[in-house]
């Protein structure tokens, strides 16, 4: 069989399945973005390719499984598809969203846009929060334990503060302790560092996470030391 007729057998089996790269993953995620951006009275399409560009940047993982240069080339290959025979094959819904984020412009020429500007924003510094605050969704790629710690913060099962964070460390003792523990107290620690002044915090937070405050944060980090101390002989000195 020649590479030709190779290739015609192989070619049905992927356009099976080129609906995974819009449904989830990188191109879904970018054209909520778009879409964030075109129905946003404060941020713009700058904006928000700035917004995701850090995100993935602040995320070892994130850049590891897809760095900012391979993010640019697959907005270029999405393009491609666009202006080929595989439009055909795009979920149902896609370039509709596409269209609406583009406000009605040539969705090529808007999916170019994006992967210049990540490549532009690959070779420069990101703008820092003070700069270009971070948006609720950055909030919840940023915080995810501290958003999910709601309960036992909000909870009324106990009569103080202390009472409910105790009972929130100790519900992932001991199997979660390493991950989502550990996790929780990294968080609370990073957005006091991040968030200096308290007015800061709660503007940028609290759309996210309603109880936010340092007095609080500063209680899931304290609490989670001595609990690691206590239970797992990892000492905070």
């Amino acid at each position: 069989m020649s590479v030709k007729e190779e290739a015609r057998k192989v070619l049905p089996a992927l356009t099976t399945y080129i609906g995974a790269l819009f449904n989830d993953g990188f191109v879904s995620r970018l054209l909520d973005v778009f879409l964030r951006a075109s129905t946003s009275e404060n941020d713009n399409f700058e904006h928000e390719i700035a917004r995701l560009c850090r995100s993935m940047r602040r995320t070892g993982s994130a850049s590891w499984a897809l760095p900012l240069a391979t993010a640019a080339v697959t907005v270029d290959l999405v393009a491609e598809v666009l202006a080929s025979s595989l439009r055909t094959r795009l979920p149902a819904g896609f370039e509709e969203r596409l269209t609406l984020a583009a406000d009605g412009g040539p969705v090529e020429e808007y999916l170019s846009d994006a992967a210049s500007a990540i490549r532009k924003l690959d070779s420069e510094v990101v703008p820092g929060y003070a700069e270009l605050p971070m948006a609720p969704w950055e909030v919840s790629l940023a915080f995810p334990e501290v958003i999910d710690f709601k309960y036992w913060v909000e909870t009324d099962e106990f009569e103080t503060l202390d009472e409910c964070l105790w009972a929130g460390f100790d519900s992932m003792h001991p199997g979660e302790c390493a991950s989502r523990a550990t996790a929780l107290m990294a968080q609370a620690q990073e957005a006091l560092l991040l968030f200096p002044d308290p007015d800061g915090l709660g503007s940028t937070l609290s759309q996210s996470i309603p109880w936010v405050s340092r007095n609080v944060l500063r209680e899931i980090v304290q609490k989670g030391i001595e609990h690691l101390a206590d239970l797992h002989g990892v000492s905070g000195r």
